[in-house]
């Protein structure tokens, strides 16, 4: 009995040293095995995209493989849902989109919530842009809301609920006052062919959606305003939703990174180290800005103040707006 008993002491000795020694192991040669990035988004798209380029930047940085894998639905969370449920050992993230920030208003049950996640980095930031036909006879958002308020008008998104849905609901249809009807579409490239075939007068996109800048530049699309604190490089002429007269918080479609909550918090800043310095990367900027992308180094930190921001602010928006997703 007593040998048995010497031997189960000694075996929960080495165990819990086992232990120990594994902990400090993933701890300071994190990462020691391949890392996968969850995507909640279908493969393609800007989100998509932005990940599978870190990804190769990752790849080399870590000298370990790091594997995009797609999860889209339900608005991005379907993913979501599965990296909350992921071990918080830093092996799992979550690449997604604002809708991160959205979803736990916009859905009756979203699977999530912020709780159950620490935020990484943020990858990039788009603003929304508010465009019309050439034909549509406004030169401003301004106007545009004047003629609204004459006339039935209608408006294209990529979908009840986006990011370019919500904030321009709530700019035309609260703030403005007007009462516009919203063309939902089954994604970005459809609506804003619907508004250049003119079967509707207006639409409201993510500034990076392939083909728009395009679409400008040849005089096809009119620009109105944009959703961002600031006008961008490549339409300096076009003027903030602020600079137009309408006092409503700037908003963006970013791209994050984030990992379980419950992840070491060196984990934590070593992600953010080493997104950063793939972020730097000629390649990687070189596609963010093709996608109409910018982005700034920021820390876990400031992510987390941001991301806290927009959770206020889109649960406001939401409720104005009324609309819910069952």
């Amino acid at each position: 009995m007593r040998t048995t008993a010497r031997l189960l002491g000694t075996m929960a000795a080495l165990l819990m040293t086992g232990g120990s020694v594994a902990a400090t192991e993933t701890a300071e040669q994190y990462p020691s095995k391949p890392v996968r990035l969850v995507v909640a988004f279908s493969p393609g798209g800007g989100v998509d995209t932005i990940a599978r380029t870190i990804a190769e930047g990752l790849t080399r940085i870590w000298q370990q493989p790091v594997v995009v894998e797609n999860r889209p639905g339900a608005g991005s969370s379907i993913g979501t849902r599965q990296v909350s449920r992921a071990p918080a050992d830093g092996y799992t993230f979550l690449v997604t989109s604002t809708s991160y920030a959205v979803n736990p208003y916009l859905y009756k049950e979203p699977g999530y919530s912020a709780d159950d996640f620490a935020p990484i980095i943020n990858a990039g930031y788009s603003p929304t842009l508010i465009f019309s036909t050439p034909s549509t006879p406004v030169t401003t958002l301004k106007e545009l809301v004047e003629l609204s308020k004459a006339q039935d008008l209608s408006y294209a998104t990529a979908g009840v609920g986006t990011i370019s849905h919500l904030s321009t609901e709530n700019l035309l249809n609260v703030v403005a006052g007007t009462n516009m009807t919203h063309v939902g579409y089954n994604g970005a490239g459809p609506a804003f062919q619907a508004v250049v075939g003119g079967h509707v007068p207006v639409g409201a996109l993510p500034f990076a959606t392939p083909g728009l800048l395009e679409w400008i530049k040849e005089g096809k699309l009119k620009p109105l305003a944009i959703s961002g604190d600031k006008r961008i490089a490549a339409l300096p002429e076009v003027p903030t939703i602020s600079e137009s007269g309408f006092e409503v918080n700037a908003d963006y479609t970013w791209v994050g990174f984030f990992v379980p909550a419950g992840t070491p918090q060196d984990i934590i800043v070593k992600a953010n180290e080493a997104i950063g310095a793939a972020m730097r990367e000629d390649k990687v900027q070189q596609v963010l800005s093709g996608l109409g992308f910018d982005w700034e180094p920021n820390t876990t930190e400031q992510f987390d103040e941001y991301v806290r921001s927009e959770l206020t602010n889109w649960e406001k928006v939401v409720q104005s707006s009324g609309v819910v997703v069952e």
